[in-house]
Protein backbone atom coordinates (compact mmCIF):
# COMPACT_ATOMS: atom_id res chain seq x y z
CA UNK A 1 0.00 0.00 0.00
CA UNK A 2 2.70 2.25 0.62
CA UNK A 3 4.56 1.77 -2.69
CA UNK A 4 1.44 2.52 -4.25
CA UNK A 5 1.08 5.56 -1.82
CA UNK A 6 4.50 6.78 -2.95
CA UNK A 7 4.45 5.94 -6.89
CA UNK A 8 0.44 7.49 -7.41
CA UNK A 9 1.47 10.65 -4.81
CA UNK A 10 4.16 11.20 -7.49
CA UNK A 11 2.70 11.05 -10.37
CA UNK A 12 -0.38 13.51 -9.60
CA UNK A 13 2.44 15.65 -8.01
CA UNK A 14 4.10 16.08 -10.96
CA UNK A 15 0.95 16.50 -13.11
CA UNK A 16 -0.38 19.35 -10.76
CA UNK A 17 2.81 21.04 -10.70
CA UNK A 18 2.77 21.39 -14.44
CA UNK A 19 -0.65 23.29 -13.98
CA UNK A 20 1.11 25.51 -11.29
CA UNK A 21 -0.96 23.64 -8.40
CA UNK A 22 0.95 22.57 -5.03
CA UNK A 23 2.09 18.78 -4.91
CA UNK A 24 0.33 18.61 -1.13
CA UNK A 25 -2.96 18.45 -3.02
CA UNK A 26 -1.72 15.56 -5.75
CA UNK A 27 -0.95 13.71 -2.38
CA UNK A 28 -4.37 14.49 -0.82
CA UNK A 29 -6.03 13.44 -3.92
CA UNK A 30 -4.16 10.06 -4.56
CA UNK A 31 -5.46 9.04 -1.02
CA UNK A 32 -9.08 10.16 -2.02
CA UNK A 33 -8.39 7.36 -5.03
CA UNK A 34 -6.83 5.07 -3.42
CA UNK A 35 -9.71 5.26 -0.25
CA UNK A 36 -13.11 6.44 -1.00
CA UNK A 37 -12.47 5.48 -4.68
CA UNK A 38 -11.02 1.98 -5.04
CA UNK A 39 -11.92 1.37 -1.48
CA UNK A 40 -8.39 -0.31 -0.41
CA UNK A 41 -8.24 -0.68 3.43
CA UNK A 42 -5.81 1.20 4.96
CA UNK A 43 -4.62 -0.22 8.34
CA UNK A 44 -5.26 2.14 11.19
CA UNK A 45 -1.15 0.86 12.83
CA UNK A 46 0.14 2.31 9.56
CA UNK A 47 -1.53 5.68 9.69
CA UNK A 48 -0.57 6.19 13.75
CA UNK A 49 3.10 5.21 12.77
CA UNK A 50 3.35 8.04 9.06
CA UNK A 51 1.38 10.63 11.59
CA UNK A 52 3.98 9.96 14.38
CA UNK A 53 6.62 10.61 12.19
CA UNK A 54 5.52 12.79 9.95
CA UNK A 55 4.63 15.29 13.04
CA UNK A 56 7.73 14.77 14.96
CA UNK A 57 9.66 15.80 12.11
CA UNK A 58 7.58 18.52 11.44
CA UNK A 59 7.55 19.92 14.84
CA UNK A 60 11.11 19.54 14.94
CA UNK A 61 11.94 21.37 12.34
CA UNK A 62 9.28 24.01 13.17
CA UNK A 63 11.46 24.13 16.75
CA UNK A 64 15.10 24.73 14.92
CA UNK A 65 13.63 28.21 13.36
CA UNK A 66 13.02 29.62 16.74
CA UNK A 67 16.85 30.68 17.36
CA UNK A 68 17.35 33.36 19.97
CA UNK A 69 18.08 35.90 17.06
CA UNK A 70 14.60 35.11 15.30
CA UNK A 71 12.97 35.30 19.08
CA UNK A 72 14.34 38.73 19.33
CA UNK A 73 13.19 40.19 16.13
CA UNK A 74 9.47 38.92 15.67
CA UNK A 75 8.41 37.61 18.61
CA UNK A 76 6.57 40.24 20.49
CA UNK A 77 4.75 40.44 16.99
CA UNK A 78 4.11 36.70 16.72
CA UNK A 79 2.81 36.77 20.05
CA UNK A 80 0.21 39.61 19.21
CA UNK A 81 -0.89 37.86 16.34
CA UNK A 82 -1.06 34.63 17.77
CA UNK A 83 -3.48 36.02 20.87
CA UNK A 84 -5.49 38.05 18.25
CA UNK A 85 -5.98 35.74 15.54
CA UNK A 86 -6.83 32.80 18.50
CA UNK A 87 -9.30 34.77 19.92
CA UNK A 88 -11.04 36.13 16.90
CA UNK A 89 -11.18 32.78 15.28
CA UNK A 90 -13.01 30.97 18.49
CA UNK A 91 -15.35 34.52 18.92
CA UNK A 92 -16.44 33.88 14.91
CA UNK A 93 -16.74 29.90 15.04
CA UNK A 94 -18.95 30.46 18.04
CA UNK A 95 -21.05 33.16 16.55
CA UNK A 96 -22.04 32.35 13.49
CA UNK A 97 -22.42 28.19 14.52
CA UNK A 98 -25.07 29.65 17.18
CA UNK A 99 -26.74 32.09 14.61
CA UNK A 100 -27.11 29.07 12.33
CA UNK A 101 -28.57 26.22 15.02
CA UNK A 102 -29.54 28.13 18.05
CA UNK A 103 -27.54 25.54 19.85
CA UNK A 104 -25.01 27.71 22.92
CA UNK A 105 -23.12 23.75 23.99
CA UNK A 106 -22.45 23.05 20.51
CA UNK A 107 -21.13 26.53 19.07
CA UNK A 108 -18.91 27.22 22.24
CA UNK A 109 -17.10 23.99 21.38
CA UNK A 110 -16.73 24.19 18.05
CA UNK A 111 -15.61 27.66 18.54
CA UNK A 112 -13.08 26.54 21.09
CA UNK A 113 -11.76 23.89 19.00
CA UNK A 114 -11.80 26.07 15.73
CA UNK A 115 -8.16 28.05 16.67
CA UNK A 116 -5.57 25.13 16.20
CA UNK A 117 -3.50 25.16 12.80
CA UNK A 118 -1.97 22.13 11.46
CA UNK A 119 1.71 22.46 10.74
CA UNK A 120 2.32 19.54 8.20
CA UNK A 121 0.29 20.63 5.95
CA UNK A 122 1.57 24.36 5.75
CA UNK A 123 5.09 23.38 6.27
CA UNK A 124 4.83 21.07 3.49
CA UNK A 125 3.59 23.30 0.94
CA UNK A 126 6.12 26.20 2.26
CA UNK A 127 8.89 23.52 1.14
CA UNK A 128 6.99 22.52 -1.84
CA UNK A 129 7.24 26.25 -3.07
CA UNK A 130 10.81 26.81 -1.81
CA UNK A 131 9.22 29.76 0.03
CA UNK A 132 11.77 32.48 2.25
CA UNK A 133 10.88 35.53 3.68
CA UNK A 134 9.01 37.63 6.58
CA UNK A 135 5.67 35.94 6.17
CA UNK A 136 6.87 32.19 6.21
CA UNK A 137 9.21 33.15 8.99
CA UNK A 138 6.24 34.32 11.03
CA UNK A 139 3.59 31.36 9.58
CA UNK A 140 5.89 28.91 10.49
CA UNK A 141 6.13 30.00 14.24
CA UNK A 142 2.40 30.59 14.33
CA UNK A 143 1.73 26.70 13.61
CA UNK A 144 4.19 26.31 16.00
CA UNK A 145 2.19 27.86 18.92
CA UNK A 146 -1.07 27.46 18.04
CA UNK A 147 -1.10 23.69 19.16
CA UNK A 148 -0.14 25.32 22.95
CA UNK A 149 -3.06 27.42 22.11
CA UNK A 150 -5.44 25.38 21.21
CA UNK A 151 -4.79 22.87 24.19
CA UNK A 152 -5.55 26.48 26.49
CA UNK A 153 -8.79 27.42 24.83
CA UNK A 154 -9.80 24.18 24.38
CA UNK A 155 -9.46 23.66 28.11
CA UNK A 156 -12.46 27.02 28.70
CA UNK A 157 -14.73 25.81 26.05
CA UNK A 158 -15.23 22.37 27.52
CA UNK A 159 -15.73 23.53 31.11
CA UNK A 160 -18.02 26.28 29.84
CA UNK A 161 -20.00 23.81 27.57
CA UNK A 162 -20.46 21.48 30.23
CA UNK A 163 -21.45 24.05 32.81
CA UNK A 164 -24.25 24.91 29.75
CA UNK A 165 -25.10 21.36 29.87
CA UNK A 166 -25.49 21.10 33.75
CA UNK A 167 -22.75 18.61 33.94
CA UNK A 168 -20.05 18.48 37.10
CA UNK A 169 -16.95 21.17 36.05
CA UNK A 170 -13.76 18.95 36.82
CA UNK A 171 -11.06 21.61 37.97
CA UNK A 172 -8.88 19.00 37.27
CA UNK A 173 -9.91 18.80 34.15
CA UNK A 174 -9.95 22.69 33.87
CA UNK A 175 -6.17 23.07 35.19
CA UNK A 176 -4.39 20.96 35.97
CA UNK A 177 -4.51 18.69 32.59
CA UNK A 178 -3.81 21.18 30.24
CA UNK A 179 -1.55 23.27 32.33
CA UNK A 180 0.38 19.57 32.38
CA UNK A 181 0.02 18.99 28.49
CA UNK A 182 1.78 21.98 27.79
CA UNK A 183 4.16 22.28 30.52
CA UNK A 184 5.24 19.23 30.97
CA UNK A 185 5.85 19.43 27.00
CA UNK A 186 7.93 22.30 27.49
CA UNK A 187 10.13 20.29 30.33
CA UNK A 188 10.22 16.89 28.75
CA UNK A 189 11.58 19.01 25.43
CA UNK A 190 13.89 20.79 27.15
CA UNK A 191 15.46 18.14 29.04
CA UNK A 192 16.09 16.22 25.84
CA UNK A 193 17.29 19.38 23.60
CA UNK A 194 20.45 20.21 26.08
CA UNK A 195 21.05 16.28 26.69
CA UNK A 196 21.85 16.12 23.03
CA UNK A 197 23.12 19.17 22.76
CA UNK A 198 25.71 18.63 25.09
CA UNK A 199 26.41 15.22 24.39
CA UNK A 200 27.13 15.94 20.90
CA UNK A 201 29.24 19.12 21.90
CA UNK A 202 31.23 16.68 23.15
CA UNK A 203 31.65 14.58 20.28
CA UNK A 204 33.65 14.73 16.16
CA UNK A 205 29.96 13.44 14.37
CA UNK A 206 30.01 12.86 10.42
CA UNK A 207 26.15 13.35 8.79
CA UNK A 208 25.37 9.73 9.29
CA UNK A 209 26.23 10.08 13.10
CA UNK A 210 23.85 13.43 13.30
CA UNK A 211 21.33 12.01 11.09
CA UNK A 212 21.09 9.09 13.24
CA UNK A 213 20.94 10.80 16.63
CA UNK A 214 18.61 13.27 14.98
CA UNK A 215 15.90 10.34 13.98
CA UNK A 216 16.23 8.57 17.48
CA UNK A 217 15.97 12.01 19.60
CA UNK A 218 12.90 12.95 17.79
CA UNK A 219 11.10 9.63 17.84
CA UNK A 220 12.45 9.68 21.21
CA UNK A 221 10.69 12.29 21.98
CA UNK A 222 7.47 11.92 21.07
CA UNK A 223 7.20 8.63 22.70
CA UNK A 224 7.69 9.80 25.23
CA UNK A 225 5.75 12.42 25.88
CA UNK A 226 2.62 10.13 24.44
CA UNK A 227 3.26 8.18 27.67
CA UNK A 228 3.75 10.83 30.16
CA UNK A 229 0.22 12.19 28.45
CA UNK A 230 1.70 15.75 27.21
CA UNK A 231 1.61 17.16 24.38
CA UNK A 232 3.78 15.32 21.59
CA UNK A 233 4.17 17.88 19.12
CA UNK A 234 5.02 20.84 22.15
CA UNK A 235 7.95 18.58 23.07
CA UNK A 236 9.59 18.14 19.80
CA UNK A 237 9.60 21.77 19.23
CA UNK A 238 10.55 22.76 22.27
CA UNK A 239 13.52 20.38 21.64
CA UNK A 240 14.04 21.81 18.59
CA UNK A 241 14.26 25.08 19.75
CA UNK A 242 16.82 24.29 22.61
CA UNK A 243 18.80 22.32 20.04
CA UNK A 244 19.24 25.60 17.55
CA UNK A 245 20.02 27.75 20.42
CA UNK A 246 23.10 25.86 22.53
CA UNK A 247 24.27 23.94 19.16
CA UNK A 248 23.69 25.83 16.05
CA UNK A 249 25.95 23.55 13.89
CA UNK A 250 24.89 19.98 14.39
CA UNK A 251 21.21 21.50 14.21
CA UNK A 252 21.80 23.35 10.96
CA UNK A 253 23.33 19.77 9.31
CA UNK A 254 20.28 17.83 10.87
CA UNK A 255 17.67 20.16 9.94
CA UNK A 256 19.28 19.88 6.13
CA UNK A 257 19.63 15.89 6.63
CA UNK A 258 15.72 14.83 7.97
CA UNK A 259 14.43 17.69 4.93
CA UNK A 260 16.23 15.51 2.30
CA UNK A 261 13.59 13.04 3.57
CA UNK A 262 10.53 14.63 4.16
CA UNK A 263 8.97 13.77 0.42
CA UNK A 264 8.05 10.32 0.62
CA UNK A 265 6.81 10.90 4.21
CA UNK A 266 4.82 14.09 3.01
CA UNK A 267 3.32 11.78 0.19
CA UNK A 268 2.29 9.12 2.84
CA UNK A 269 0.81 11.11 5.54
CA UNK A 270 -1.06 13.64 2.93
CA UNK A 271 -1.85 10.04 0.94
CA UNK A 272 -3.25 8.69 4.39
CA UNK A 273 -5.54 11.49 5.03
CA UNK A 274 -7.42 11.41 2.07
CA UNK A 275 -7.87 7.30 2.30
CA UNK A 276 -9.65 8.50 5.53
CA UNK A 277 -12.08 10.94 3.92
CA UNK A 278 -15.64 10.12 4.07
CA UNK A 279 -17.57 12.33 2.02
CA UNK A 280 -20.89 10.98 3.20
CA UNK A 281 -20.35 12.72 6.32
CA UNK A 282 -19.95 15.62 4.50
CA UNK A 283 -23.23 15.58 2.94
CA UNK A 284 -25.06 14.64 5.55
CA UNK A 285 -24.08 17.91 7.85
CA UNK A 286 -23.51 19.97 5.01
CA UNK A 287 -24.90 23.24 6.65
CA UNK A 288 -23.18 23.19 9.82
CA UNK A 289 -19.86 22.05 8.40
CA UNK A 290 -20.21 25.12 5.53
CA UNK A 291 -21.16 27.53 8.55
CA UNK A 292 -17.47 26.42 10.67
CA UNK A 293 -15.50 26.39 7.82
CA UNK A 294 -16.66 29.30 6.70
CA UNK A 295 -16.44 30.78 10.18
CA UNK A 296 -12.95 29.43 10.83
CA UNK A 297 -11.20 30.95 7.65
CA UNK A 298 -13.28 34.73 8.24
CA UNK A 299 -11.72 34.16 11.88
CA UNK A 300 -8.26 32.98 10.48
CA UNK A 301 -7.95 36.30 7.98
CA UNK A 302 -9.26 38.54 10.18
CA UNK A 303 -7.33 37.76 13.59
CA UNK A 304 -4.43 37.67 11.63
CA UNK A 305 -4.91 40.66 10.31
CA UNK A 306 -5.94 43.09 13.02
CA UNK A 307 -2.59 40.70 14.89
CA UNK A 308 -0.46 42.22 12.00
CA UNK A 309 -2.10 45.61 12.41
CA UNK A 310 -1.39 46.19 16.10
CA UNK A 311 1.64 44.76 15.79
CA UNK A 312 3.13 46.92 12.96
CA UNK A 313 3.87 44.04 10.77
CA UNK A 314 4.01 43.81 7.29
CA UNK A 315 1.70 43.93 4.80
CA UNK A 316 2.04 41.41 3.34
CA UNK A 317 1.78 39.50 7.18
CA UNK A 318 -0.99 41.33 7.54
CA UNK A 319 -2.93 40.59 4.48
CA UNK A 320 -1.89 37.34 3.59
CA UNK A 321 -0.93 35.47 6.67
CA UNK A 322 -4.76 34.11 7.59
CA UNK A 323 -4.92 32.57 4.50
CA UNK A 324 -1.73 30.67 4.83
CA UNK A 325 -2.90 28.96 8.20
CA UNK A 326 -6.18 27.17 7.61
CA UNK A 327 -4.98 24.19 7.70
CA UNK A 328 -6.53 21.88 10.20
CA UNK A 329 -5.86 18.53 11.51
CA UNK A 330 -3.61 17.23 14.38
CA UNK A 331 -4.49 18.76 17.27
CA UNK A 332 -8.01 19.85 16.73
CA UNK A 333 -9.35 15.94 15.96
CA UNK A 334 -7.23 14.99 18.39
CA UNK A 335 -9.11 17.39 20.84
CA UNK A 336 -12.27 17.07 19.42
CA UNK A 337 -11.79 12.94 20.21
CA UNK A 338 -11.71 14.30 23.61
CA UNK A 339 -14.21 16.18 23.80
CA UNK A 340 -16.66 13.88 22.47
CA UNK A 341 -15.48 11.65 25.67
CA UNK A 342 -16.41 14.28 27.79
CA UNK A 343 -19.75 15.25 26.79
CA UNK A 344 -20.98 11.48 25.89
CA UNK A 345 -23.49 11.61 28.27
CA UNK A 346 -25.55 14.45 26.51
CA UNK A 347 -25.03 12.91 23.32
CA UNK A 348 -22.83 15.40 21.75
CA UNK A 349 -19.64 13.19 20.99
CA UNK A 350 -20.76 11.61 18.10
CA UNK A 351 -21.56 14.76 16.29
CA UNK A 352 -18.38 16.55 17.43
CA UNK A 353 -16.51 14.06 16.03
CA UNK A 354 -17.84 14.02 12.92
CA UNK A 355 -17.90 17.60 12.49
CA UNK A 356 -14.36 17.94 12.82
CA UNK A 357 -13.38 14.61 11.15
CA UNK A 358 -15.44 16.10 8.06
CA UNK A 359 -14.31 19.75 8.31
CA UNK A 360 -10.65 18.65 8.60
CA UNK A 361 -11.12 16.61 5.16
CA UNK A 362 -12.50 20.03 3.58
CA UNK A 363 -9.56 22.14 5.20
CA UNK A 364 -6.86 19.43 4.62
CA UNK A 365 -8.38 19.65 0.55
CA UNK A 366 -8.42 23.32 0.30
CA UNK A 367 -6.23 24.92 2.72
CA UNK A 368 -3.25 23.84 0.56
CA UNK A 369 -4.22 25.67 -2.37
CA UNK A 370 -4.66 28.92 0.49
CA UNK A 371 -1.56 29.05 1.57
CA UNK A 372 0.21 28.48 -2.02
CA UNK A 373 -1.68 31.86 -2.98
CA UNK A 374 -0.39 33.79 0.28
CA UNK A 375 2.62 32.70 -0.37
CA UNK A 376 3.22 33.38 -4.33
CA UNK A 377 1.20 36.60 -4.15
CA UNK A 378 3.51 38.08 -1.17
CA UNK A 379 6.53 37.21 -3.63
CA UNK A 380 7.96 34.68 -1.26
CA UNK A 381 7.26 31.55 -3.77
CA UNK A 382 10.37 30.59 -4.90
CA UNK A 383 8.47 28.31 -7.80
Amino acid sequence: MASLMLLLGFILGRLLKKIGLTEVLAYIIAGILIGPVFKFTIPSSFNKVVTAITLSFVAYMVGLSFSFKFLKRMGKAIITILVVEVVITSLVVWALVYIFTKNMALSIILGALAPATAPAGTIAVIRDLKAKGSLTNVAIAIVGLDDAAGIIIYSFGIVLTKALLGGKVDIKAFVIRPMWEIFGAVLLGAAVGFVVSYLTNKAKLSSDNIFIISIGAVMLSWGIAQIMGVSAILTCMIFGTVMINFNTSISNQSNRLIDSIMSPIFILFFAAIGAEIDFSQFLAMLGIVLVYCIGRSIGKVLGCGLGGFISRSEAKITKYLGVALLNQAGVAVGLAFLAAQELSAYHMGGMITTLMATTTAVFQILSPLGTQYALKKSGESSI
